[in-house]
């Protein structure tokens, strides 16, 4: 059953703009909404609206388990590494804020640690490329 395009169109109920389109069943995007075109049919909105309530119900919000001890111990090198981050940039910031220049000791040391912390950067994504790697063979072999 085929719809008067003009009716469709300026339905509040179905929330669509005014307007008529091409041809199409669904012609085009809108900044007032979408334009139906002259195949627009009940059975296509109702199709829609039957597609659109299936996936709402699939969607539903799922609890949220704790992470199991494998995804810990995943995490515990990239915490480590954030906590390294943030050490630094307080000891900067009390550096900074303290107003006097650093002395040359003080200087030395930040660069040891910001050299340390590159470090650690580079071998946690030195372990995740491997890791990654290793399970893209994985799957793979057993494709």
């Amino acid at each position: 059953m085929n719809v008067d395009p003009s009716m469709v169109a300026a339905s509040p109920v179905l929330g669509l703009g005014g307007g008529v389109a091409g041809p199409g069943p669904v012609s085009a995007m809108s900044g007032a909404g979408l334009q139906a075109g002259y195949g627009l049919s009940f059975t296509d909105l109702g199709r829609f609206e039957h597609a659109l309530s299936a996936s709402q119900s699939r969607l539903e919000g799922q609890p949220v388990r704790a992470p199991n001890e494998a995804l810990q111990a995943m995490a515990r090198p990239l915490e480590y590494v954030n906590n390294e981050a943030a050490s630094l940039s307080e000891f900067a910031t009390r550096a900074v804020s303290a107003g006097s220049a650093m002395t040359p000791g003080e200087m030395v040391m930040l660069s040891v640690r910001c050299q340390e912390f590159m470090f650690h950067c580079q071998l946690t994504s030195n372990v995740a490329n491997r890791a990654s790697d290793g399970l893209q063979q994985l799957f793979r072999q057993q494709s």
